[in-house]
């Protein structure tokens, strides 16, 4: 056997062997497989606790096997891959190199040390690939920004590749390029108003965000999502095992009495033998909750409050995470039942371990932000391959349902092949926020020169009238003209119902895209079963049942209805866009959340032709046509915005750090 030979194999045995799981293999291969002249960038999406150090330890492997026979046998081009962790946290450094030491050719570092490292462990050897791990803190003003990393990439090694890993990597895909569409907005606004230095400042905050963002188009970037094996736990498994309880906004609070609480306190004091159980609680009152525990019968010295400097604890009451894992497993001697309290959450990337897993009792969760602040705290630290199925877990349950569905989304589009349409996925990243009514999908993003506006569609108009009519999806020669006379609406009917039967007969899909600019001029609002009349579910005029029949009874009694209320407009629509809105009722459109009624029923349409006095069908078409422009309440609305020019930054929890 020749030396090279001799090097791969030590690799090899590193893959085949007992360390690493073949689906965290398999999702190194799919990454580095990715790779080619043209790509150089990759995102790795994997679940919380699904194993990432596994999949950045075969990545690892893999990058040394892609080497020639000559350099794998050189001393000097040992050291070929850079692992970043990108918070500057000594513990979760010290924990990366922990789980890839047996990767001979992986240096650790994190970004307040990267050029450091550049310099020091690649002198004359520059690496040949670079993995990011917890690449979801790019997305906050106050993390990580990738505009140096991209700069090396790009201006002093530009054969290097690049991998970027997290559990919740969409905002961090798309917060900078949200930054720079808003930042040209506002140059477009200083414009016209000559206002020289606010177009300075906003141009260059449009520049800056392009070099932030990890989605570089001109790196060829692709998006890879890791596949568990059928012994993950995960927030899927929560939903479907009904372990996970929605917290309302009344509930939230720890410190109010709920029947959520009342629930959390009875799975508690029930459960047999040693465990323990997590709480989130708003800033400042951690030692409010830690005297509710006490009241209902907790031993204080079983209660831990895990932070550094907490507002209203004083030091003697804090912990650290290392020291309550310790308490820990002292309870396993005597059988004991603890508690920790965090405030901002426990750090990120911290593995609790299979036995605190295996003996969690329940969680709560105070988060409201987004998707990813949700998921990547008291939830996401409760994932993994453990035998753990019975804890209860209360928390905002439309981000983890929203959560659910892009998981879904993205194992059914990229968990075999690499994916290159990020348009797409934005798109339905969009749409999943909407439909499950979260603020987005990770937080933080500040626009420093983008003028406070309470009021976004300001251009307002009247609702010249509406009309209902059957679908008749699969009656081609329908007469619509008996319903309305109107041309508009008459060419409306027409795109929606090609909508449906674009592909031959019509089918149950989650969502509809009226995009281009043959469609773009209507509104359309697909109700499924939840909807059509779940209050959980319903918008500011209640579900699309009550909101429909409040609206078109103002517009029967003649009362004055804005069509911007009709709109809705979300996700940088206008309501001066839209030339008409239809609220379609139907048995084909299915919601992608959790719930026990996804589809509206035949009856249910039924119902609302009756409503309507319309013949029955399984579709139904409420159409609004937009009228005239309202010069006064656009006036008042435009007057309403004209506030100081003011930063608003949206609180990051995912964080997930105490402090």
């Amino acid at each position: 056997m020749n030396k090279a030979e001799v090097h791969r194999k030590k690799v090899q045995e590193i893959l085949d062997g007992n360390t690493l799981h073949g689906h965290q293999v398999s999702a190194a291969t799919k990454t580095f497989n990715a790779f080619s002249n043209e790509v150089r960038a990759v995102v790795t999406a994997a679940e919380m606790q699904a194993g990432k150090s596994g999949i950045a330890l075969a990545l690892c492997c893999l990058q040394r096997l892609s080497l020639d026979d000559e350099t794998i046998c050189q001393k000097r081009s040992l050291k070929d891959t850079l692992y970043l962790v990108t918070m500057p946290d000594t513990a979760l450094r010290d924990q990366a190199e922990d789980d890839l030491r047996l990767a001979k050719n992986v240096v650790v570092s994190n970004f307040v040390n990267f050029e450091k490292a550049l310099e020091t462990d690649f002198k004359g050897n520059p690496p040949k690939l670079i993995i990011i791990d917890e690449c979801h803190y790019g997305s906050n003003v106050t993390g990580i920004r990738y505009s140096s990393v991209f700069d090396y990439l790009e201006q002093e090694n530009d054969s290097c590749k690049v991998v970027f890993i997290s559990a919740t990597p969409f905002g961090a895909l798309y917060g900078a390029e949200t930054e720079y569409e808003e930042a040209l907005e506002v140059s477009s606004e200083a414009e016209e108003e000559h206002n020289d230095k606010l177009l300075k400042e906003s141009t260059q905050a449009a520049n800056q965000a392009l070099k932030d963002s990890i989605l570089r188009r001109d790196f060829g970037t692709r998006l890879v999502f890791h596949k568990t094996s059928d012994e993950y736990y995960g927030v899927r498994e929560m939903l479907k095992n009904n372990r996970l309880h929605n917290l309302n906004d009344e509930e939230r609070n720890f410190l109010v009495d709920s029947s959520h609480r009342k629930n959390f306190m009875q799975q508690f004091h029930a459960h047999q033998g040693m465990g323990w159980s997590l709480v989130r609680v708003p800033a400042g009152t951690a030692m409010d909750a830690k005297q509710f525990f006490i009241s209902q019968g907790v031993d204080e010295e079983n209660i831990y409050i895990l932070g550094d400097s907490l507002s209203g604890v004083p030091e003697d009451e804090l912990s650290t995470i290392d020291r309550f894992k310790k308490a820990f497993e002292d309870s396993e001697l005597f059988g004991e039942k603890l508690v920790a309290i965090t405030v901002a959450g426990c750090r990120a990337g911290i593995n609790f371990g299979n036995l605190m897993k295996n003996n969690l009792i329940s969680t709560w969760d105070s988060t409201v932000a987004s998707v990813a602040a949700v998921v990547q705290a008291n939830v996401g630290r409760a994932c993994g391959y453990h035998g753990n199925n019975t804890s209860m877990h209360f928390t905002n349950g439309n981000a983890a349902e929203a959560y659910g569905a892009i998981l879904d989304y993205l194992e059914r589009t990229c968990s075999d092949h690499a994916a290159s349409d990020f348009d797409g996925l934005r798109e339905f990243f969009e749409d999943v926020c909407q439909e499950y009514q979260v603020n987005g999908l990770d937080v933080g993003l500040t626009i420093k020169y983008k003028r406070r506006r309470p009021i976004g569609d300001v251009e307002t108009f009247a609702t010249d009238h509406y009309v209902a009519v059957p679908a008749r999806l699969l009656d081609q020669d329908y007469d619509f003209s008996q319903h309305t006379q109107d041309k508009l609406l008459l060419s409306a009917i027409t795109v929606l119902r090609e909508e449906f039967i674009k592909n031959g007969a019509p089918s149950v899909k989650g969502s509809r895209a009226m995009r281009g600019k043959k469609k773009n001029w209507i509104k359309a609002q697909w109700v499924n079963g939840d909807s059509y009349d779940n209050p959980e579910k319903a918008g500011v005029d209640g579900p699309q049942k009550d909101r429909t029949i409040m609206l078109t009874s103002m517009l029967d009694n003649d009362e004055y209805v804005e069509f911007n209320r009709v709109v809705a407009p979300g996700s940088g629509e206008l309501t001066e866009n839209k030339s008409v809105t239809a609220t379609v009722f139907s048995v084909y459109n299915i919601s992608r959340r959790k719930v026990s009624k996804t589809i509206m029923t035949e009856k249910d349409v039924w119902d609302m032709c009756d409503y309507f006095d319309i013949p029955h069908d399984d579709t139904l078409f409420v159409l609004y046509k937009r009228g005239e422009y309202d010069l006064d309440r656009t006036l008042a609305k435009k007057s309403h915005n004209e506030l100081p020019e003011k930063s608003g930054t949206l609180s990051d929890e995912s964080q997930f750090s105490v402090k």
